[in-house]
């Protein structure tokens, strides 16, 4: 329990900068975030409401089975507050995943047995493990994006070994893996990786038929960082978003790593794999805390948009309110949504589960409702953020009087004016606000491919009904 005790130095092999990381403290981009991801662990010490008895154990609320609409609402309630530690801009903290472990066990059995692997008692194992130790737990699911026009074996043949997950050696305790995972979100600072596959693997994709977690200091696993969005020469007052944490993003490789028997879920079965997102629970339980999440930061960036028109003298235009008024409506929206996927929700496999068609139609639209967010943002702080100088500017004797006249209004104070427009630069220009931008945009799947997959489950029963009934009408002459 490395992330929940504050203790990252276990032996994992990450990499930053091109060099390994051998004190993880030392590293701002680690230490800073991981004292934002703890909180996860804190609320449950400060606030009752984060927690139930399960077996006697208290345990975290995300373990909670929902079993009513009741329930999920408390569960909405608490990834709220969690949410609200980052102001919704760590899409990947303990929550997510802990959200699906929660129901594992009572989908576990549709995962079946394999000769002698038991994926489903191995599946309960792990979620009993996860629940009653509260780790951290990372996911991986997309391969390197190499040529999209040949299927994983016909890379592998090419001699592509990390072009994803693979079996290289089938022994009598495990599996050796090869291969490679992208996007691997706050990985750096997980206790286990749990890794799967989309549902796209062809059947020629055997090898890559795997579903397994692994405790992220297994030696063979190397965790890649991208570059770091912060700036470590700057200060949290020049840039409040980008210096007060990093939601690290990784590339995993796996270097001969052994996977032993009990840690598999799917192992050499292209069918099972596909079908493990969904089979697991985990796909509509991980959707409700993932929509949650991007409501809290829906919010927080609306919030930004009406604060400037307020603090820059803009409010009072009508053009202004009306764009602000798009911004409140499509919050509202978004809100009413997810507790309609609640409301809407029903029994599946003695579990009280959200309606994922009203989840996918919040993931559709909260992408466009964030960029119009930040559109608005832009463009209410215009030449004004451009042009913030650096807060080192007030400590300069020559400069500093002149330049705080200049920056004070009877709206707000120089320092004031300068927090405000450095926080709408964070967000809408700097590399993480564009990284923000980005993960909203994908993270949850091709856009297009939601928008398909939302239309081919639309019940237009009833629409087609009465469409008939005033074809037939018209047909027959009756009104």
């Amino acid at each position: 329990m490395t992330t929940k005790n504050g203790q990252l130095n276990d032996g994992r092999e990450v990499y930053l900068n091109g060099h390994r990381v051998i004190d993880m403290a030392s590293e701002p981009v680690f230490s800073t975030t991981l004292e934002v991801i703890q909180r996860y662990y804190e609320l449950q010490k400060e606030n009752k409401n984060h927690t139930f008895f399960n077996n006697g154990i208290e345990s975290s609320v995300m373990f909670l089975v929902p079993k009513s609409v009741k329930d999920l609402a408390k569960k909405r309630q608490i990834y709220e507050e969690v949410a609200r530690e980052s102001y919704g801009m760590l899409g990947r903290t303990p929550d997510f995943i802990n959200a699906g472990v929660a129901v594992l066990g009572n989908y576990a059995d549709d995962l079946g047995t394999q000769g002698k692997l038991d994926f489903a008692f191995n599946a309960k194992n792990w979620a009993n493990h996860v629940k009653y130790d509260d780790v951290f737990v990372s996911h991986a699911i997309q391969n390197p994006q190499l040529d999209r026009q040949k299927t994983l074996s016909q890379l592998l043949n090419q001699g592509q070994e990390f072009a994803g997950v693979w079996i290289k050696e089938t022994r009598e305790d495990g599996v050796i893996i090869r291969g490679a995972k992208q996007v691997n979100t706050l990985a750096p600072l997980a206790d286990e990786l749990l890794i799967f596959n989309l549902p796209d693997l062809k059947p020629e994709d055997k090898k890559f038929a795997l579903a397994f977690a692994l405790p992220i200091a297994t030696p063979g696993v190397k965790v890649i960082c991208r570059k770091s969005t912060m700036k470590p020469e700057q200060s949290l007052a020049d840039y409040p978003l980008s210096q007060a944490f990093d939601e690290m993003d990784a590339f995993l490789l796996f270097d001969d790593v052994f996977v032993p028997n009990d840690a598999l879920f799917v192992c050499g079965d292209v069918e099972q794999s596909n079908a493990f997102f969904e089979v697991s629970g985990l796909f509509n339980h991980t959707a409700h805390q993932d929509e949650v999440r991007g409501f809290i930061k829906l919010e927080f960036v609306t919030g930004i948009a009406v604060r400037l028109a307020h603090q820059l003298g803009l409010f009072d235009f009508q053009r202004v309110q009306e764009k602000l008024g798009e911004l409140s409506v499509n919050l509202e929206m978004i809100q009413s949504c997810i507790i309609a996927s609640e409301v809407t929700g029903k029994i599946q496999n003695g579990v009280f589960t959200p309606n994922m068609q009203t989840l996918l139609a919040v993931r559709a639209k909260l992408t466009t409702y964030y960029d119009e967010a930040l559109r608005v943002i832009a463009e209410l702080s215009a030449g004004s953020a451009v042009g913030v100088p650096d807060f080192c500017s007030f400590s300069n004797p020559d400069i500093a009087k002149m330049l705080d006249s200049a920056l004070t209004s009877d709206l707000m104070t120089a320092e004031e004016r300068m927090l405000l427009l450095n926080l709408a630069w964070d967000i809408t220009c700097e590399s993480f606000g564009q990284r923000q931008r980005v993960y909203e945009f994908l993270h949850g799947g091709n856009p297009m491919f939601i928008h398909l997959q939302h239309l081919r489950h639309t019940d237009l029963t009833q629409a087609n009904q009465m469409i008939d009934k005033v074809l037939d009408n018209a047909r027959n002459g009756k009104k």
